[in-house]
Formats: C-alpha cells, sequence, structure tokens
C-alpha cells in the first residue's frame, strides 16, 4: 500500500521479515510518552485503516472497535495479526493512538474489560459508543496515531520480474 511504502522509505516503519516468510512484517517501536497522555492500540483491517489514513478518524462501521491500553495492549493488539486471535476484520495493521489521559479515563469509565491482562475500551455503538469524543480528539490534533505494526501476504507485495523465476526456469535458460 502506498502509505506503507512511504513510511518504509522515510524510516519511520522497519521490514522485520524474516527470509522464507509467507508474510512481509513491517514494524515501528511504541512510542515513548508525557505523563499527560497513554498510548492504546487497535488492530484493523484495511477498510478501517484507509479510512483513518484518509479522513484522520475511525468509521463507525465496528460494532465493538476496541482501543487496548499500554504495552500489554500493544501486545493483545498484535495477536491478530499473528493468527493467535480471530475476527472476521481481517486485521492486517496495528496502529498506535497516543491520547490525553483524560480522554482515555472518560472512555474507560464509559466502557471496559480485562482481554488476557489487557484493558480494553470498546468505541463503539455496542460496547461504550465513545467513537464521537475519540473522533473529536483526533479531529483536533489532541490525539494522534501511527501505523506500529503490518503484516501483508507475500503476493501483495510487487517483485521485479526476475525475481519470480524459479531455480529450474533459470537452469534451462542456461543451457
Amino acid at each position: 500500500a502506498p502509505h506503507e511504502s512511504k513510511l518504509v522509505s522515510s524510516g519511520e516503519i522497519l521490514n522485520i521479515t524474516h527470509e522464507g516468510s509467507k508474510s512481509i512484517w513491517l514494524s515501528a517501536p511504541s512510542i515513548t510518552h508525557s505523563e499527560n497522555m497513554k498510548r492504546v492500540y487497535r488492530p484493523m483491517g484495511d477498510l478501517e485503516l484507509i479510512h483513518l489514513v484518509n479522513n484522520g478518524q475511525l468509521p463507525s462501521t465496528q460494532p465493538y472497535q476496541a482501543i487496548i491500553e499500554g504495552d500489554s495492549g500493544r501486545v493483545y493488539a498484535e495477536k491478530y495479526l499473528r493468527g493467535v486471535k480471530k475476527v472476521d476484520s481481517s486485521p492486517t495493521t496495528v496502529v498506535e493512538f497516543l491520547a490525553p489521559i483524560q480522554l482515555i479515563e472518560t472512555l474507560f469509565a464509559i466502557q471496559h474489560k480485562v482481554e488476557d491482562g489487557a484493558l480494553s475500551m470498546g468505541l463503539g455503538n455496542k460496547a461504550g459508543n465513545g467513537l464521537g469524543i475519540f473522533n473529536d480528539s483526533l479531529e483536533n490534533g489532541e490525539t494522534t496515531f501511527r501505523i506500529v505494526l503490518v503484516k501483508r501476504s507475500t503476493s501483495f507485495v510487487e517483485r521485479p520480474q526476475n525475481q519470480n523465476v524459479s531455480r529450474n526456469q533459470a537452469e534451462d535458460k542456461n543451457e
């Protein structure tokens, strides 16, 4: 995806794919935050991510739409990309939000639950319904976001033509 290519070329996210992997993995370290800010994470599929990147806000398409707090929240969010957790939105990306503590405490008071040791707050209409105040904070710049983990199928990435030649095909050409 174009936004991912820009992040890799700028060095904001690193390609951490190991040789022989069936997926391309891109990762960035978590941002350090000040005393009055908190990090929360959200795994999301491409449609939700593209909406966020293009509009600077989360769409109201997910009934629960969890954001998960802190380092344990990142670990939990990454489980969706690593195949440990399943959801029907086909997550490809983990997004890190840096939000004012006051906002997170407000969302926590509205609705929260503990999932695998991580604190999750639902923004969607079947949870706390706090999407509006979260999006307001994104719109006014108090809350920021960045991509911290991406998983793509290797077939998703365009390759130079000569890399598609198998060893046998290369040997046939040399004969």
